[in-house]
């Protein structure tokens, strides 16, 4: 899940002034507030424009939520012998990082876009 408020503490950590930031990642003042505030999720040129400002890598502005989970086991076929499998992958986890990987997905792919343009 996308979060804003890291913004504001790379801000207060590496000391830098709104007004560089939005004018390096081409935004407005308000944009830049809104995705702070997080009314706004900023797209891909943005958040990697606003990574690069920082120096980080886009994934930076991403949490995990740590919602109560349920554990999924799976039963295995080994031999011919039915084995219940006890899984270290939760639900919740496994479609949080089905999300993330989408995300990252998305961030590869525009990367070929504009590498196939040079």
């Amino acid at each position: 899940m996308f979060n804003g408020h890291i913004i504001s503490e790379l801000i207060e950590q590496k000391k830098a002034k709104k007004v560089d930031i939005y004018n390096y990642a081409e935004i407005t003042k308000a944009t830049l507030d809104n995705i702070i505030k997080g009314t706004s999720i900023p797209n891909c040129n943005t958040l990697e424009k606003i990574a690069d400002f920082f120096g980080v890598s886009m994934d930076t502005f991403f949490i995990r939520d740590n919602q109560p989970v349920k554990s999924i086991g799976n039963n295995v076929t080994i031999n011919g012998n039915l084995n219940n499998v006890s899984s270290d992958i939760l639900l919740n986890e496994s479609k949080r990082e089905v999300e993330h990987l989408k995300e990252l997905l998305a961030e590869k792919e525009r990367l070929i876009q504009v590498l196939m343009k040079k």
